[in-house]
């Protein structure tokens, strides 16, 4: 049965083809599986885009939004030094 999602068609250049083609293949999974994959780990980060530019449209001061976006990335970022230098 096809599935009930909504269909994206996107147009990307030659060279992100390619990249998203051979990490897929490497992968062993469809391209669009992929990019959906990819898209789900950016899911959070896009919520809070929205949130922030929903603030801007109704003139509302985003600064401390921005600011917690901002150190959340910077916490994931040293979480995954922290990990990566930890002794195993």
């Amino acid at each position: 049965m096809p599935s009930q999602k909504p269909r994206i068609a996107l147009t990307v250049d030659n060279d992100m083809n390619e990249l998203l083609t051979e990490i897929a293949t490497l992968q062993g999974v469809p391209k669009s599986t992929l990019i959906v994959q990819y898209l789900d780990v950016l899911r959070p980060h896009m919520v809070e885009i929205r949130e922030a530019l929903r603030m801007v449209q109704q003139q509302k001061d985003a600064t401390p939004h921005l600011r917690k976006m901002l150190l959340d990335g910077q916490q994931e970022l040293f979480d995954v030094i922290r990990e990566e230098f930890t002794d195993d």
